[in-house]
This record gives C-alpha cells, sequence and structure tokens, in this order.
C-alpha cells in the first residue's frame, strides 16, 4: 500500500515600482538613479495543518472522568462510536491504547476515526466503540496501568453500556507505544483464558535493543523490560490474529518485521512509505476498521 503526497506551489510576489517613482529618478538630473526595490522574499511554506473531522465523517465522541482506585485519581474515559448508535445495547468495543503523547488533541488518529464513521454508515461494517482510557504521557502500558485495564475498565464499561455484561473489549488496538501494550494486554488475555478475537498495531514501539529501549525512559533495567517485551511473551498470545501498518523509515520497523516472522498469526504487516509520524498513521484508519472488524463476535 502507497501513500501519495500531493505538492503545494507557493506564489512569489512581484515589487511594483510606482509612476511616481519613475518621475523622481528623471528629475535627478546627473545623480544615479536609485536602485529599485528588492522583490519580496515568497511567503514561506504553511505548515502542514493536522487532518480535522468533517461533520460528515465525524463519530460520536464522549470525554467523561472516571476515578481509578488503582491510580487514585481522575482519568479520562474516551470513547468514540458510529452515529445512530447511542440506544445499541451491548455495543461491542475495541479497546485503543493511545501513544507517549496521551489522549489531547486526540488519542486516536483522525483518518480511523473517520473511517469508523463511514465504513459504517455506508454498511460495509457492524457498529462497534472506541474505547481510550488516559494513560498519561509516555505510557508503555504495564505495572498499575495494565491492572487498569484488567481490573477497572471492564465496569467502566458495562456501567455504560459497553462490551456486554461484563465490559470486555473483543479487541484491543494501539499505536506506538500503545501497540507495545495491545500486544501485552492480548497476551494477558489469553492466558487468563479470556482471549480478544484480534491485535491491531500501528507503528508498534518495539525496540530490539535495550540500547533502544533505554532511550524511552520506561524501564529502569534491562530484565523489568524483558520481561515486559511483547517479542518475549509471542506464546502467550495463543493464536490471536495480529495485524500490523508500519512505515519503511520507522525505527521500530525491525521489530514488527520480527514479530510478524516469529509469530505465524500476523495475517497482515503493511509496510508504507513514511516514518513514525501522520504519513502513516493518516493512511491505514479504513484497513484497521476493517480487520478489526471481521473479529466481532458471530453473533453481533
Amino acid at each position: 500500500m502507497r501513500a501519495l503526497k500531493s505538492g503545494r506551489r507557493v506564489p512569489g510576489r512581484r515589487a511594483l515600482v510606482t509612476a511616481a517613482a519613475l518621475s523622481a529618478v528623471a528629475l535627478a538630473g546627473c545623480a544615479a538613479p536609485p536602485p529599485p526595490p528588492a522583490p519580496a522574499p515568497p511567503p514561506p511554506p504553511a505548515a502542514e495543518a493536522e487532518p480535522a473531522l468533517s461533520e460528515q465523517d465525524s463519530p460520536l465522541i464522549t470525554r467523561e472522568l472516571v476515578h481509578s482506585d488503582i491510580q487514585d485519581r481522575e482519568v479520562e474515559l474516551y470513547v468514540a462510536r458510529p452515529t445512530g448508535t447511542e440506544d445499541v445495547e451491548d455495543l461491542p468495543v475495541v479497546l485503543y491504547l493511545h501513544g507517549r503523547d496521551g489522549v489531547n488533541p486526540t488519542p486516536i488518529p483522525y483518518d480511523t476515526l473517520a473511517s469508523l464513521e463511514r465504513l459504517h454508515r455506508d454498511g460495509a461494517v457492524p457498529p462497534f466503540a472506541l474505547a481510550v482510557v488516559d494513560g498519561g504521557y509516555n505510557p508503555y502500558w504495564h505495572g498499575d496501568l495494565s491492572r487498569v485495564l484488567h481490573e477497572e475498565l471492564p465496569g467502566w464499561l458495562s456501567d455504560r453500556g459497553l462490551g456486554g455484561p461484563e465490559g470486555l473489549p473483543y479487541a484491543v488496538a494501539g499505536i506506538s507505544t500503545g501497540g507495545f501494550g495491545a500486544l501485552n494486554y492480548a497476551a494477558d488475555r489469553n492466558l487468563a483464558g479470556r482471549p480478544v478475537s484480534a491485535v491491531a498495531g500501528l507503528a508498534p514501539a518495539l525496540p530490539v535493543t535495550w540500547e533502544h529501549m533505554r532511550e524511552k525512559q520506561a524501564f529502569s533495567t534491562e530484565q523489568e523490560w524483558v520481561r515486559t517485551d511483547p517479542l518475549q511473551r509471542l506464546e502467550d498470545l495463543g493464536d490471536v490474529p495480529v495485524g500490523l501498518w508500519v512505515g519503511d523509515a520507522d525505527p521500530f520497523l525491525p521489530g514488527a518485521e520480527e514479530l510478524a516472522a516469529r509469530y505465524e498469526h500476523t495475517p497482515v504487516l503493511s509496510v508504507l512509505p513514511g516514518g513514525h509520524d501522520g504519513s502513516v498513521f493518516e493512511v491505514v484508519g479504513e484497513d484497521m476498521i476493517r480487520f478489526l472488524a471481521a473479529g466481532l463476535p458471530v453473533d453481533h
């Protein structure tokens, strides 16, 4: 799959010499005429604007604070669902784990949100929601954050009519550090006898060396990282299908390739032109939503 980049032409501006200026030069006699004004420099290229959701392609999004006893603080619960699903009882849910920069302005790429709305509106996918818990800055979703997902999130979801009576997400997705956490969440669910039906990783932050991992300042020791590294836990995933989308210039590409090479249940490894940025994040939404929809429970 390749993304096409559109070019932008920036018009220059031409300085004008007025008739009054020309008359002044003629009256100056033998004096050297003043040099014409220098052409004004062209304006700098406009900064790349963050993609925005059109009103037509915007799903319903709610943000509210819930209390986490595990963290002893209020945390944000963010839910995106297709319009028209306000009264859908026990709406299936995908747990979406955000990356390093948290939930603002959005924890989910705009293209993914728009694809959820558009594909449901067009009848291409059944309804389901994407749920996000605010894990703060630079989360790798281990320790207390992992406990929040397993012990507290189900209650928050079921109280809101999401995820069935038990409030269990049927699948998990994640971007960057959230992809790291999504794989561990799926491994934990499988070991608990409650496997998810799909894992979608968008540019998962999977360093393959301690030197690379240490730069992220997420683990205090190599041993702590190794115990949590999803690449060391592939057997714990069972046979859940994993889809991966990553840029060909992403520093985490080797980790995604290693996962796909060693884990036979990786039906999707999509390597796109781009880095660990919006050139990839904002072009894979439709593929990811279709992949996650394929894992919906058959009785839904």
